[in-house]
């Protein structure tokens, strides 16, 4: 039995609905492994082309969208919410700029921890606008003043959201359409509209679990531009690739500003460039940007050094922003070692 394939059906005898690891490596080669189910019901297995929810990995996505209207000169990094959204209510709008968002640094209050949400399934349930969840985090005070130091946000890319639609002329969907999607050929990725939770066939069904057992939860609010995208692995591959590797999506200097860090002292809680993670593993660093809420668990990374890309995915959740039910011996998830014995192709 491969190694990772043995590592998938522990987490599942853990307790786990199903798991999967998808593999790309440089020439296009792949493996997909899979333990568990999509469906518990109907016991129908994940595929490469399975929808599911990807979360925040939605951010990317918003995030080279922005860059590649900085790079058209349609607006420029350091331009404030004052000046682009002067009719929102935002905190300290003159001295927030589009930077201080993509790398969280802006000092809002995430609108996921707001007591209508945070760690409300029900709640998650109804679909959400983006005037509403930008809302839920304009209307509690700045955390600090924008640039001081790094606080993660949803609330930063429902804004950016606002931005590019103000800029564009259209809806961040059809941004994506247009500049992403369409491009890639990423035929198993869309921006779904916001009255819409429903996942388009075939899709990986969400579970949060209750006392008694796991309750499905696919359609559930998962954010706007922050974390609404819908995909598969196959095009998360593709689009890192394009973006890492091929430089399809933003030139060598956008990229390069996209993948800087800035240092924090005591170090912040993630390595953030602009919309973007550093995963530091054993054997170097890994780019892209996790993901996950009621139901989901995404994390897309790619090893620059050897062009591997890997997503690992769970459809069980224990809560979300609040834990829930905590089983014993704790929560299953993929584990640093695991994750870097995939990249640093080595036996597990």
């Amino acid at each position: 039995m491969h190694e990772v394939e043995r590592e998938l059906r522990r987490l599942v005898r853990a307790g786990l609905p199903g798991a999967f690891v998808f593999i790309e490596d440089l020439g296009g080669s792949s493996q997909f492994l899979t333990a568990g189910w999509a469906d518990l019901e109907r016991e129908t297995r994940m595929t490469p082309e399975s929808h599911y929810r990807v979360g925040s990995t939605t951010k990317t996505f918003t995030a080279v969208i922005a860059l590649q209207l900085v790079s058209e000169g349609r607006f420029g990094l350091d331009d404030t919410l004052g000046e682009l959204l002067p009719d929102i209510a935002v905190h300290s709008a003159d001295r927030m700029t589009i930077e201080h968002l993509l790398r969280m640094r802006s000092g809002l209050f995430d609108f996921e921890d707001d007591p209508s949400l945070l760690g409300n399934l029900d709640a998650h349930r109804v679909p959400v606008s983006l005037e509403r969840a930008v809302e839920l985090g304009i209307r509690h005070p700045l955390l600090f003043e924008p640039g001081a130091r790094f606080s993660y946000c949803n609330t930063n890319f429902c804004l950016l959201e606002m931005v590019i639609e103000r800029v564009s002329g259209y809806g961040l969907g059809e941004a994506m359409r247009q500049r992403i999607i369409d491009p890639l050929s990423l035929s198993g990725t869309h921006y779904p509209p916001e009255a819409q939770l429903v996942l388009p066939e075939p899709f990986i069904r969400g579970y949060e679990r209750k006392r008694d057992g796991w309750e499905e939860c696919s359609e559930v609010f998962f954010g706007r531009g922050d974390g609404a995208l819908i995909s598969t692995a196959v095009d998360l591959a593709t689009f890192f690739r394009a973006l890492l590797v091929e430089s399809r999506l933003l030139n060598a200097e956008m990229l390069g500003r996209m993948m800087t860090v800035l240092p924090d002292d005591p170090p912040a809680a993630e390595a953030y460039g602009l919309g973007l993670i550093a995963d530091p593993l054993s054997c170097g660093v890994m780019w892209g940007h996790g993901g996950g809420g009621f139901g989901y668990e995404n994390l897309p990374y790619m090893r620059l050094e050897t062009g591997r890309f890997a997503v690992f995915m769970l459809n069980g959740s224990y809560g979300y922003r609040a834990s829930a039910v905590t089983p014993p011996g704790g929560r299953p998830r993929f584990s640093p070692r695991f994750r870097a014995s995939v990249y640093c192709e080595r036996e597990y």
